[in-house]
């Protein structure tokens, strides 16, 4: 197992908390929404679509960059650690040299971890939000609340196997009983290409008995975050499985809501009647019609401006530079 320190995040909370609360005060911003595929794009829907209700900005520029490099060449298959780091080193580079945001959030598990270990971690000059403390604030607020509680991490290969979920809550004080994790590979691929379909369906059924045989949990209250952003497209799956399987109340928790409210404080500042929003999607990597069907459906009730974008994507092959050697 793979241990990452998210303290070498390059900015300590406080100074995090600070930079986000100037932030927040501007009448104009620029968003970077990136992750490792296409389910960060339900951050993206949210913050958009809370733009636009809530009128916090009176101008944003929102932009969804997939830091997937190549088709079929997903974080999850490189071969080490290092592949992974240098990767996205090089992604989120690109990425906001291109577009010069004032605040990026990693809408994907699998790059929160991997991004304390790159170098530009170190020097980025403005707030880079990971989504990793989102679900473990969510777990350790509801495990807190029912003591009797038992938690579980569904996430990617690299995500659960980097053991910073677990470690975090157990640095908290919750017991490392009370936590079980399970990785669920290929699922996001399969919620890219059919969110509603039957293999994704049987595939979280697998996962969810997996879990429940893991945890122990019997009778107690299930606790189940889903620590990928693709995950948040199926919930109602998820919720399903574990309820059929456990016999036990089930609460599902999606960081990705905690995320997309991030940029939306509940202070005085007044809104604006008539805000200007504009949401881009770009892809180093070829977006597949069958993907944008999929991802795009989805998208639509929350954001039809995301989905639209979605749908005019655009392939930016400059977006940042790769090399799979």
């Amino acid at each position: 197992m793979m241990i990452i320190s998210l303290a070498a995040h390059g900015q300590q909370d406080s100074t995090l908390d600070r930079q986000l609360a100037t932030i927040v005060q501007k009448d104009s911003i620029t968003v970077l929404v990136t992750d490792s595929g296409l389910g960060g794009l339900s951050v993206c829907a949210a913050v958009d679509s809370l733009a636009r209700v809530t009128g916090r900005y009176p101008q944003m520029r929102l932009i969804f960059a997939n830091a997937l490099p190549e088709s079929g060449s997903g974080y999850n298959r490189m071969k080490s650690l290092d592949e992974k780091v240098r990767v996205f080193d090089a992604a989120i580079r690109g990425m906001v040299g291109l577009y010069h945001p004032d605040v990026v959030l990693i809408a994907c598990n699998t790059l929160s971890v991997v991004y304390p270990l790159t170098s530009y971690a170190r020097e980025a000059p403005m707030p880079v939000v990971g989504i990793v403390t989102m679900g473990v604030d969510l777990l350790e607020e509801e495990l807190r609340r029912d003591p009797g509680s038992t938690g579980i991490v569904f996430g990617t290969e690299t995500t659960v196997g980097a053991g910073t979920h677990k470690r975090l809550l157990m640095e908290r004080g919750i017991p490392s009983d009370r936590i079980a994790t399970q990785a669920c590979p290929e699922l996001a691929g399969k919620i890219e290409r059919d969110a509603r379909g039957e293999g994704v369906q049987e595939a979280i059924g697998q996962f969810a008995g997996e879990a429940v045989a893991k945890s122990g949990a019997s009778a107690g209250r299930i606790v189940a975050a889903l620590c990928c952003t693709h995950y948040g497209y199926c919930a109602g799956f998820f919720h399903a499985a574990l309820a059929k399987r456990a016999g036990a109340d089930v609460t599902v928790l999606d960081p990705n809501v905690r995320m997309s409210r991030l940029l939306f404080p509940d202070d005085r500042k007044r809104p604006s009647a008539s805000p200007e929003v504009s949401v881009q999607v770009v892809s180093r990597a070829m977006i597949t019609s069958e993907e944008i069907l999929s991802i795009g459906t989805l998208l639509l009730p929350v954001s039809a401006p995301t989905a639209a974008a979605l749908r005019c994507y655009e392939l930016k092959r400059e977006l940042f530079p790769f090399s799979s050697e």
